[in-house]
């Protein structure tokens, strides 16, 4: 019984492992096929590092910091009208605005 688990253990660790690998590689694939700036790119795959999610570190690296900047600029607001976005979402969950849909399944 003892060897079906550690054998089960072992499997657990190369399916999660596994995992990670595909996700890096989809990934890896979405942000190079991305139609934006090489120097973007760039900023993107260095993020997607393999590390730790569960924590933040704190890296005093100017490169790093300089790396963080240049992405987080890629984020940019959208000028929408406010008189068509609703909230969709429980009570209590934060919910989400959304573009108002009309009654036949397209955005009003």
């Amino acid at each position: 019984m003892q060897n079906l688990e550690k054998l089960l253990e072992k499997l657990n660790q190369k399916l999660e492992y596994n995992n990670q690998l595909n996700y890096q590689i989809l990934m890896s694939n979405i942000i190079t096929n991305l139609d934006i700036d090489k120097k973007d790119k760039q900023i993107l795959l260095l993020l997607l590092q393999n590390r730790d999610r569960n924590f933040i570190r704190i890296n005093d690296n100017e490169e790093i910091y300089e790396n963080i900047t240049s992405y987080l600029k890629l984020f940019k607001p959208l000028a929408l009208p406010l008189e068509k976005l609703i909230r969709v979402g429980g009570k209590n969950d934060g919910g989400y605005v959304m573009h108002q849909f009309n009654g036949g399944g397209g955005i009003v």
